[in-house]
């Protein structure tokens, strides 16, 4: 019996200490720019987040931070109903802060906004498989938005204007 409690301890402790590592993929919802990176989350709600986006290849990098549990989920350790806060700084000199809410098992959706007040929709996922399902479905939504950079409030009227080439040559 006690090298059975042994075993497990060994086996148990050293996979609750590391935490784990999940994906995170997300999008601006005005432009067409899509980001993918990892979280590498610990037990004590926190993760150091980093990304990258495409296809302007801006780098950001931050933490998040577990902000509220339920009751429900200090009982059964999952993370269901969990929610947090994320802060990152990006190569470009955006700032990005960002709430999540844990849907399931390592299972994360959130909003956040740049300090140029741009908005960003995420969500982080364990699986490989359904993190690259959710990239792709962000791409389809992206696809038609102007670059990122663009500031499509600003210039409304000149982005929505059909030039002729040949007047402007």
């Amino acid at each position: 019996m006690k090298k059975t409690i042994l075993v497990l301890f060994l086996i148990i402790v050293p996979i609750l200490v590391t935490g784990c590592k999940a994906n995170v993929v997300g999008k601006y919802d005005d432009y067409n720019e899509i980001f993918t990176g990892v979280i590498d989350l610990d037990l004590q709600g926190s993760g150091y987040i980093e990304v990258t986006s495409e296809p302007s290849k801006i780098k950001c990098k931050g933490y998040g931070e577990l902000t509220y549990v339920p009751f429900l989920s200090q009982m059964t350790g999952m993370c269901k109903g969990q929610r947090g806060i994320a802060e990152l700084r990006c190569s470009d000199g955006r700032n990005v802060s960002g709430e999540w809410v844990c849907k399931k098992f390592v299972e994360i959706e959130g909003n956040a906004r740049t300090d140029n007040n741009e908005l960003i929709t995420f969500y982080i996922e364990k699986s490989k498989r359904k993190a690259q399902a959710k990239k792709e479905q962000y791409i389809k939504e992206t696809t038609n938005n102007p670059p990122l950079g663009y500031k499509f409030e600003v210039n409304k009227r000149l982005y929505d204007t059909k030039y002729n080439l040949n007047e402007l040559l």
